[in-house]
C-alpha cells in the first residue's frame, strides 16, 4: 500500500499502555488489571483464554517491576475527569500534531487547544489569556483546570517527568519484547494482505471510525487490545504548508473479539442493547438531531445543552450500538446517524416483537 504504511510494535506504545493501567483508579476492574480484562474478554466473546498469555505475563513482569511515586504515576497517566485524556496524552498530542521545535512553542500549544474550538486557529496571535478562557469554559472541576493549564503551560516539564516513567516502563517491556511481537505479526500481516487503502478504511469503518484522509502511518496496540485512537497534523499541516498525515493506533484483537460478538449475539440481545442505549431523552434528542445531517461534538453540545465531555460519553454508548458512526477530521470528530443500522434494528425489534 501506497499511503498507508503499518509499522511493527511500538514499544514505548506499549510501556505508555502498561502505565495507563497502573494509574487508573476507576470502579471498572479491567480498564486496571490486564488479567481481569482478559477474563472478561475470554468469557464474553468466546475467545480462548490462552490468547492473552503473552500480554499478562509482559504486563505483570512490569506492574511488580516498575517502582516510583504513585502520586506522580497517578497524576501524568491517570485520565483528566471530563476531558477523556491525560498529561501524558496530552504531551503526546503536541510532540505528533506539532513537532518537536514547534511543540515548544507556547502559543502554538494554545493554538491547538483552541482549534477544539475552531477550525483555524491563529497560531502567531494565541495567548495566555485565550487559554485561560478557554479552560473556564470546560465543565471540569477547579483541579482538573488547574492540572491542565499547568501542563499546557509547563509542557517541557511535564514531557520530562513523562519520559522518566516510559523509560523504566519501556526497559522492563523490551525484557519480555518477544511475548508480545506475535500479536502485533498476525495483525500487520492480516491489514498487510488487505488489497487496497479502501479496504483498510472500509475496516476501520466497521469499527465505526471513518476518516477523511488517506496518508496514515499504523501502529498495532497489543496491551490496549481493543482500543483504537486516531492523531492528525491536519491543523498544523495546513497552516504551515505541511504534508498532512495521521497515525492510527489499532488495537491487535479489535476484530477477532467483533467477530466473535456478531457471531455470539443473538437478536434479542442486540436488541436489548440498544433499547439499553436509546433509554434516555438525551441520546433520542441527538439521533434526531443527526437525522437532519452529520455534526460535530460541539454542535451538539448546543442542541442539547449538555458539556462536551457529556456529549462525548452519549456518542460512545450510541457509537457502540452501531446507530452513530464517528468520522476523524483532523482534530475533530463528526457524528453520522447509520441509518442502515437504524433499519436493521426496526427489523429485529418488528421479528422479536410484532410476530
Amino acid at each position: 500500500m501506497e499511503s498507508v504504511r503499518f509499522h511493527p510494535i511500538d514499544l514505548r506504545l506499549e510501556a505508555a499502555a502498561a502505565l495507563m493501567r497502573l494509574a487508573y483508579r476507576g470502579d471498572n476492574v479491567r480498564s486496571g488489571d490486564l488479567r481481569a480484562a482478559a477474563e472478561y474478554y475470554a468469557k464474553k466473546y468466546a475467545v480462548s483464554p490462552e490468547r492473552f498469555s503473552g500480554m499478562i505475563e509482559v504486563y505483570e513482569h512490569v506492574k511488580a517491576n516498575f517502582t516510583c511515586d504513585e502520586t506522580e504515576l497517578a497524576t501524568l497517566f491517570t485520565v483528566l475527569e471530563g476531558l477523556d485524556f491525560s498529561p501524558y496524552q496530552l504531551v503526546q498530542v503536541f510532540e505528533h500534531e506539532l513537532g518537536g521545535e514547534r511543540a515548544g512553542s507556547l502559543e502554538n500549544r494554545i493554538a491547538l487547544i483552541l482549534s477544539e474550538d475552531d477550525a483555524m486557529p491563529c497560531f502567531e496571535q494565541a495567548g495566555l489569556a485565550d487559554l485561560l478562557a478557554y479552560v473556564q469554559r470546560q465543565p471540569v472541576s477547579n483541579g482538573v483546570k488547574w492540572l491542565f493549564t499547568d501542563a499546557v503551560v509547563r509542557y517541557e516539564a511535564y514531557k520530562a517527568r513523562v519520559d522518566r516513567l516510559l523509560d523504566q516502563a519501556e526497559a522492563l517491556i523490551r525484557e519480555k519484547a518477544a511475548l508480545l511481537e506475535p500479536y502485533a505479526k498476525q495483525a500487520l500481516d492480516k491489514w498487510s494482505a488487505l488489497p487496497d487503502e479502501d479496504a483498510f478504511f472500509d475496516l476501520l469503518a466497521k469499527d465505526g471510525l471513518r476518516l477523511d484522509c488517506r496518508r496514515a502511518d499504523v501502529y498495532p496496540l497489543v496491551l490496549q487490545f481493543t482500543s483504537i485512537a486516531v492523531q492528525s497534523n491536519i491543523v498544523v499541516a495546513e497552516h504551515f504548508g505541511e504534508k498532512e498525515r495521521s497515525s492510527i493506533y489499532y488495537g491487535v484483537l479489535i476484530d477477532e473479539i467483533d467477530r466473535s460478538e456478531r457471531a455470539g449475539r443473538d437478536e434479542l440481545e442486540s436488541v436489548s442493547g440498544i433499547l439499553h442505549a436509546l433509554d434516555d431523552k438525551k441520546r433520542l434528542q441527538i439521533l434526531t438531531a443527526l437525522r437532519e445531517r452529520p455534526l460535530y461534538g460541539q454542535e451538539l453540545a448546543s442542541v442539547t445543552d449538555l458539556s462536551p465531555a457529556t456529549v462525548s460519553h452519549h456518542m460512545a454508548e450510541l457509537a457502540s450500538t452501531g446507530l452513530v458512526t464517528i468520522e476523524k477530521q483532523g482534530v475533530k470528530l463528526l457524528y453520522h446517524l447509520s441509518e442502515s443500522r437504524l433499519k436493521e434494528f426496526t427489523a429485529m425489534l418488528e421479528n422479536s416483537l410484532m410476530r
